[in-house]
């Protein structure tokens, strides 16, 4: 257990480098290294929670520990953009309450900082999961059954995905919105691999991920996929084209990155801990990153800086800089902590760590 939380934790801090980079300039000047991270950076994080996945617990315990971990921190972050939009633009007080009436949707289309969509769907999804678990999946005693009924769900939520970007309410509302609130309408195929997650972890497979054939057939197939096929995933923008292709690309990608992680505890412990410690503040690198990048890259431009210079700089910034936000405002911080979710998310590691000993 002790390994399995680790090289997870590493796994985290691989896959939250590559949500930063995807979310670069890459697309204009690498699309075919845009391409390999779309093809599975956001399936891997709902893959990696649901490793963290405990539906033995309450209903009601898994939502108090999800709300303090996620929605804690998403509205504390609305609370600071809006505040700073306050203060420091011309936007008037009505524009800057309808902006928050959006945010509360809490889809990508309606949120100022697009990237803060997912911590939302990832509550939700959670509560989903324990749903579909206690009162479906976990009754299947067959694993070649439960595997059918995960895919069905899948397939259902991929054919189904598109028509919420943008629907028309049936009723109340006579206009079109993007996705419904805090992205329901992605629980079925993104709950795929959040279960699939939970299920991989309950089996002993790290001799598997820790095998470099593993990481290197994984990686070499990706790589063949994304450069001779074509359908792009999006999860935020409710792209997934092609229900095999794009099914096949993530869960290779998701190996790979299990695969390099497990391979990177045996080669280097510096380079092991540098992720472990980027896994563990991954959500305020995920909160902070998008401006920061944004904002960065057109100086670095205008400062004489190539565009791959500038690419690089940026990644190292969106990086770095909420590593440094975390370090002097929030690590020591005990007012700040919670509101971060990293008291409850601590608590949480204790526990696991605890029950790990005890097996």
């Amino acid at each position: 257990m002790n390994n399995r939380v680790a090289y997870i934790d590493i796994a985290k801090g691989l896959g939250i480098l590559v949500i930063v980079l995807g979310h670069n300039d890459l697309a204009g000047y690498h699309p075919d290294l845009h391409k390999f991270i779309y093809a599975f950076h956001i399936p891997l994080f709902f893959f990696l929670s649901g490793m963290f996945f405990r539906p033995e617990r309450s209903f009601r315990e898994t939502l108090t520990r999800r709300f303090n971990t996620l929605m804690k921190p998403y509205f504390f972050t609305l609370f600071v953009i809006y505040l700073g939009e306050a203060a420091f633009s011309n936007m008037t007080f009505p524009v800057i309450a309808g902006r928050i009436v959006k945010s509360m949707y809490a889809t990508g289309h309606y949120i100022d900082w697009v990237q803060l969509w997912f911590i939302p769907h990832l509550f939700a999804l959670s509560l989903f999961a324990w749903l579909a678990w206690r009162g479906i999946f976990g009754r299947v005693k067959s694993d070649g059954l439960r595997g059918a009924w995960m895919l069905a769900m899948l397939a259902v939520g991929v054919y189904t995905m598109s028509y919420f970007w943008p629907f028309t309410p049936p009723v109340m509302i006579d206009m079109p919105l993007f996705g419904l609130p805090f992205s329901l309408d992605l629980v079925l195929a993104s709950g795929f691999f959040f279960l699939l997650g939970y299920e991989i972890n309950r089996r002993p497979l790290e001799n598997f991920f820790a095998s470099p054939f593993t990481l290197v057939l994984s990686f070499a197939a990706l790589l063949a996929m994304t450069l001779t096929l074509s359908p792009l995933m999006d999860f935020n923008t409710r792209t997934y084209p092609s229900l095999g292709i794009n099914t096949v690309e993530a869960l290779l990608g998701i190996v790979m990155v299990l695969s390099l992680s497990r391979n990177i505890e045996k080669w280097s412990a510096k380079v092991a801990g540098a992720l472990n410690y980027f896994g563990r503040i991954s959500l305020v690198i995920l909160i902070f990153h998008v401006p920061i990048q944004e904002t960065l890259f057109g100086k670095y431009v205008r400062f004489g800086i190539p565009n791959d210079g500038a690419i690089a700089l940026a990644f190292l910034s969106g990086v770095l800089i909420p590593a440094l936000i975390y370090e002097l405002a929030i690590r020591h911080n005990p007012r700040l902590r919670p509101w971060f979710g990293f008291a409850a998310e601590e608590s949480f590691h204790r526990e696991e760590t605890k029950t790990a000993k005890e097996n």
